[in-house]
């Protein structure tokens, strides 16, 4: 039986193009200069001072640190290149998702102040199937207005989607 880490892997690159995989490779050999074909704290460091030359920031052992923590992630201090593709496109997919909720946001922002009042959070919830009562806005409000303002926050709002769907 193949282990989930090799079906994610094997998903996550049967849907990218070649140019796409071939820029991944071409990423992952910048910080894998000895090919050893994993990358450790060090290669991130040494990469990030090569890159940070250009733009005069400083780099920190703990900036390459927690790129390994991020990307590693079956957790043995190495970073190889199927954790790193999948990592990246998974973020990638989290950030798309992000901004599809942004624009959902948005869009029942009628008074583009930001905040989704009673009436706009009424519209968006109604739109989404189900007629919503005065009381279930109410519940909404009480288990999501984590300011108590009697509006609706886009990271409230986020926080209800992820619970809808």
């Amino acid at each position: 039986m193949a282990s989930n880490k090799y079906v994610r892997y094997k998903k996550v690159m049967q849907s990218l193009c070649p140019t796409e995989v071939d820029m991944y490779r071409e990423a992952f050999n910048f910080f894998d200069k000895s090919r050893k074909g994993y990358i450790v704290a060090d290669d991130f460091e040494r990469a990030l001072k090569r890159i940070n030359q250009v733009t005069q920031t400083p780099t920190t052992r703990e900036e390459a640190e927690s790129l390994v923590r991020e990307y590693d992630v079956n957790g043995d201090g190495k970073v190889t290149f199927e954790e790193l593709v999948v990592s990246i496109v998974k973020r990638k997919e989290t950030k798309d998702k992000d901004s599809e909720l942004q624009k959902l946001f948005q869009s029942f922002d009628c008074d583009s102040d930001g905040v989704l009042n009673r009436d706009e959070l009424v519209a968006l919830l109604n739109s989404l199937g189900d007629k919503v009562s005065a009381t279930d806005t109410e519940e909404i409000l009480a288990d999501f207005d984590e300011n108590d303002s009697g509006s609706i926050q886009y990271n409230e709002f986020s926080k209800i989607m992820k619970q809808l769907v």
